[in-house]
C-alpha cells in the first residue's frame, strides 16, 4: 500500500482514523511504502524538531519509493485525461497516484475522491 501524504499529516497530528488504519494494514502484515514526494510534502509541513523527529520514526519502518520516468509519464497522461474530462487534480496527487499505478498499489487516503478520478488508481479509504 502507497501512503498518501494525507494520511502520513493525520497520522502525524493523532487522527484516531488513521492510526486505526496503520493497525488494520499492520495487522494484516501488508507492506507499506511511501512516495518520496510525500516525504518532502508533510515534512517540510513539520514545524517543530519533535514532530519530524516522530515522522522520522513512521518512516524508518517504511518503504520510501522514489518518483521516476514512468511514473512522470503516467502523472501527465493522469493529468491530460482529468482535465479533458473537466476533473482536474492535483499534480503531486497525480504524481502519487501515477507511482501507485506503477507499482499495483492501492492509495491509503481520506481524499478518495480526487484519487478515484485518476484512471487505474485504487483507493484503500480510512
Amino acid at each position: 500500500m502507497l501512503l498518501d501524504s494525507c494520511f502520513l499529516i493525520d497520522l502525524m497530528a493523532g487522527d484516531g482514523r488513521a492510526a486505526a488504519k496503520l493497525d488494520e494494514i499492520t495487522a494484516e502484515a501488508v507492506p507499506i511504502a511511501v512516495s518520496s514526494l510525500s516525504v518532502v510534502e508533510v515534512g517540510y509541513g513539520l514545524r517543530s524538531d519533535e514532530k519530524r523527529t516522530d515522522f522520522h520514526e513512521v518512516l524508518s519502518g517504511t518503504d520510501i519509493v522514489s518518483f521516476g520516468g514512468g511514473d512522470a509519464r503516467r502523472a501527465s497522461r493522469i493529468l491530460r485525461h482529468t482535465e479533458r474530462n473537466g476533473e482536474r487534480v492535483g499534480k503531486l496527487d497525480a504524481m502519487i497516484g501515477a507511482t501507485a499505478v506503477g507499482r499495483d498499489e492501492p492509495v491509503v487516503t481520506r481524499n478518495v475522491e480526487e484519487f478515484q478520478r485518476m484512471d487505474g488508481v485504487r483507493v484503500s479509504p480510512y
